[in-house]
């Protein structure tokens, strides 16, 4: 399965509680409703899925009233391949997808069915398009108010969380991923004469941070500003996009330089996480802010200093989770399994405190957490 997260802060003041999303190589997004069942919803997170479900992401979805949920899960079915459709006959008969409904539901025999509930469901024909429109493009549009928002795809090895987050789309544009559709977006929003964009690129390999644009940077610390809860990355290499070819080409460069390793689940299993850091700075005209507001005194607002709004998107591809003894790991890949677990283990827990209202979120737990501290709220 795979796992995203959202949270608004604008300039470090919460604006509601974060949003997460559960995944399994392709989108998930559930919205996190109080009145709604604790079981159906975070039970989807916690519990193991088939290889061919695909992803989970989470964002800055508004509920009925306006204001951003703190939970969103939604799952995609990845479509199976040639030697999946011949090994998995039986494939439809244990996995049933209700996208009206939006539900899941994995069949263990004739008599015993597990349900899941989320807030999106799609099923292997749905487009990169749609993905994206439906799962990250709320949170994009809360960072470009000057908030902070975050996608995370979390999910088995296979499962096709990087295809989703990260495909490029040089062959076909239109399997272009939610990093690339995104900053198009952020690109075609902002001023580039007055705004900017500066983004990092960064893996975490078995609790190490390093940096995906400079690999042989290692002068690289988590810091916390106590005061506002905001999360920033010392001595990590910022780019400043422009444009989106120099963006494209920072993937690259960051792709090439990401741990990867062969396993019984996947040729090139990624034995780290990938975090993608994009800062957006943007300047706005207090006349626009008032016409926004339904004010028409724009002579007499257009005189003071624009105000300066900074949102912060992150999308994580989280390495794949994996049961040991089906992947084959051994020796040292063994010990970047292990290690995997433990952070995705940690991450679950913040999930779980988050979906249950929990005050206390243990973001402390290991340096992925701590990463996306923020986006907890």
């Amino acid at each position: 399965m795979a796992t995203a997260f959202g949270s608004n802060y604008r300039n470090g003041a919460p604006r509601s509680s974060p949003r997460v999303v559960d995944s399994s190589g392709r989108p998930l997004s559930v919205n996190h409703n109080p009145k709604s069942s604790l079981k159906s919803k975070p039970s989807g997170i916690r519990k193991s899925s088939p290889a061919s479900l695909g992803g989970g992401s989470a964002g800055a979805a508004k509920d009925d009233g306006g204001v951003p949920g703190r939970v969103r899960v939604a799952v995609r079915l990845r479509p199976r391949n040639a030697e999946e459709l011949v090994e998995d006959a039986d494939f439809g008969d244990c996995v049933e997808l209700q996208p009206e409904l939006k539900r899941l539901k994995l069949r263990k025999n004739n008599w015993d069915t597990d349900t899941y509930e989320f807030d999106e469901v799609f099923t292997d024909s749905a487009s990169q398009k749609r993905v994206y429109e439906v799962v990250a493009k709320p949170v994009i549009e809360s960072v470009l108010e000057g908030y902070n928002g975050t996608v995370m795809a979390y999910g088995q090895t296979g499962t096709g969380k990087t295809y989703t987050l990260g495909n490029l789309g040089e062959e076909d544009t239109a399997a272009r991923g939610i990093m690339v559709r995104a900053m198009e977006d952020i690109l075609a929003d902002v001023s580039p004469e007055s705004d900017s964009i500066c983004v990092s690129y960064l893996q975490l390999y078995m609790e190490t941070l390093q940096d995906l644009l400079d690999p042989s940077n290692n002068n690289i610390s988590i810091v916390e500003d106590p005061k506002t809860g905001d999360v920033s990355v010392l001595g990590a290499i910022s780019v400043e996009i422009r444009d989106q070819q120099s963006f494209l080409e920072l993937l690259r460069l960051g792709e090439a330089h990401r741990f990867a390793a062969n396993t019984k689940l996947n040729t090139e299993s990624s034995r780290s996480h990938a975090i993608l850091m994009a800062h957006v700075r943007r300047s706005i005209k207090d006349s626009v802010l008032s016409s926004v507001n339904g004010s028409n005194s724009h002579v007499s607002k257009a005189l003071k200093p624009p105000i300066v709004r900074k949102g912060k998107l992150v999308v994580v591809d989280l390495a794949g989770s994996e049961r040991i003894d089906k992947s084959g790991s051994e020796g040292h890949t063994l010990e970047e399994a292990k290690s995997i677990n433990l952070s995705l283990s940690a991450l679950g827990k913040c999930i779980n405190a988050l979906a249950e209202n929990n005050s206390h979120v243990p973001v402390r737990d290991s340096k992925l957490t701590r990463l996306l501290r923020d986006s907890f709220g």
